[in-house]
């Protein structure tokens, strides 16, 4: 049977939610290489656990594009000719585990079959997506781990509980017009201050809110004609692992506040077109 490389829900309300690290299949291309070491947990450990948990379904209905294969495997929140170990056919997974069984990874006809039959594909419907006039806003949807990895820029330090990135700097000013700009990160950071307090996070970590730190989700612009992202406000959700590791009755409130940012999303843009 082939493999779907994506899963498309159309939605009610003008928002692109894309899952690109979320997918739990694994290649037909890809199984005879595997490292023997490589473990079940390795693969999850690259992939963002619980992010089907934490945004599909919402009830406000988003427009959802979700990849369906393993990050480890099939990485499409990079460029295709991107071949580095952390690459979109990688070596190596986020946390620098060996993934197959030869240090260059799978040959090369056999990682431009993966490109080809998989990534290529996702990477059109997402243009295609983007092209699409009922769609007037983009969210990028991830989960991090909640201290920094071993190949991580911030190895070892505590990351924040929810992170946005507009490709700028920590203050939330937007380097590239392509990405939303500060004032909507600011409401959006106002939205999780003001439900934090039904969470429980007795568990360490950073901060709340931070903008562009660890990742500034510069990967998921670079992958497209920036061209395609202007005017829809896009940025990069990232959410702490930890909230849920630490207790799954977080799964609830973390969802309703997924909500309330894909509303405050869409009233924001609203009011900001009005006003101009």
């Amino acid at each position: 049977m082939t493999l779907t490389p994506f899963e498309y829900h159309e939605g009610k309300c003008p928002v692109l939610l894309e899952l690109p690290h979320g997918g739990h299949l694994t290649p037909d291309e890809v199984k005879s290489y595997l490292h023997p070491k490589f473990t079940p947990g390795d693969r999850r450990e690259d992939s963002d656990e619980f992010s089907d948990a934490l945004y599909l379904d919402l009830p406000i209905e988003p427009h959802v594009l979700r990849f369906s294969i393993w990050r480890a495997h099939a990485d499409p929140n990079r460029k295709l000719d991107d071949f580095h170990s952390d690459g979109v056919v990688k070596t190596h997974t986020s946390q620098g585990v060996k993934i197959y069984q030869s240090e260059r990874g799978l040959p090369e006809q056999v990682r431009m079959q993966i490109v080809e039959n998989h990534i290529r594909p996702y990477h059109e419907k997402m243009i295609e997506l983007l092209g699409n006039g009922e769609i007037k806003n983009v969210i990028f949807c991830h989960t991090m781990p909640g201290i920094g990895t071993r190949v991580s820029g911030d190895k070892g330090n505590l990351r924040p509980l929810f992170m946005f990135g507009n490709g700028g700097d920590t203050r939330g000013n937007n380097i590239r017009k392509a990405f939303a700009p500060k004032a909507l990160l600011l409401a959006l950071a106002d939205v999780i201050e003001s439900a934090v307090h039904k969470l429980d996070v007795d568990f360490n970590f950073c901060d709340v809110v931070r903008f562009n730190d660890p990742y500034t989700g510069a990967n998921s612009l670079n992958r497209f004609d920036p061209a395609l992202l202007r005017g829809k406000n896009a940025f990069t959700l990232e959410i702490n692992r930890d909230l849920i590791l630490h207790n799954p009755e977080n799964t609830d409130p973390v969802r309703e506040i997924i909500r309330e940012i894909v509303e405050t999303d869409v009233n924001w843009s609203q009011d900001y077109q009005d006003k101009r």
